[in-house]
């Protein structure tokens, strides 16, 4: 028993070894640095997701939306259609069951959501209109709410770039400004990361 406490007592046989004699899968092998390398990072207080809302559905019953969230490792936390409880009066092109994925029931996005921002603040482009699609679990389980297009027009007023106060500003407007490529796509995932680039660029020029 001393031997096993100090190490020195039989080899443990490995977890491949165990899976085949228990006639299960075998277990993938463990890169170099360790089993926590290939998990995604988690969000914890204090970091901030960088997230975008988009419409992509709508019928006279129910309304599509795709919400995504990035980190400032350009990584995307999440990704997900859902099924908004509340439609809207909207002209679009494409109805609900002609989606190539099947959209989440509320529910499950909420839940999912709110374990997503709790505790990080979340950054985007235009706060009110953006924020306001949201979960209000997960909204209430950030950390707060920052508007990328409010700092931007500060940040432009600051460093003198010609930026008419009165025209609306789009996120491929400011990218331009900042002299970054916007997204390609109105998907939502590629728009977050795309403010995720737009406010690690202001953190640096401000």
């Amino acid at each position: 028993m001393i031997f096993s406490r100090l190490g020195l007592g039989a080899a443990r046989p490995s977890a491949e070894r165990i899976a085949f004699a228990l006639g299960r899968p075998t277990p993938p092998r463990e890169g170099r640095l360790g089993r926590f390398a290939r998990r995604p990072p988690r969000p914890c207080a204090g970091d901030r997701l960088y997230f975008a809302v988009r419409s992509v559905a709508a019928s006279a019953r129910e309304h599509v939306l795709q919400y995504a969230f990035a980190d400032d490792r350009g990584n995307v936390a999440a990704s997900v259609f859902a099924r908004s409880p509340s439609p809207v009066a909207l002209v679009l092109a494409t109805p609900p069951h002609d989606l190539a994925v099947e959209p989440m029931e509320a529910g499950a996005v909420d839940e999912l959501v709110s374990r997503i921002c709790r505790g990080a603040r979340l950054v985007t482009f235009h706060r009110v209109l953006q924020a306001g699609l949201l979960p209000p679990a997960g909204l209430a389980a950030a950390g707060g709410v920052e508007c990328a297009w409010r700092r931007f027009q500060r940040v432009a007023h600051t460093r003198g770039l010609r930026v008419d106060r009165g025209a609306p500003l789009s996120l491929a407007d400011c990218l331009a400004q900042a002299g970054l490529a916007p997204p390609p796509s109105e998907d939502a995932a590629l728009r977050a990361l795309s403010v995720g680039e737009l406010w690690r660029w202001m953190d640096e020029v401000e």
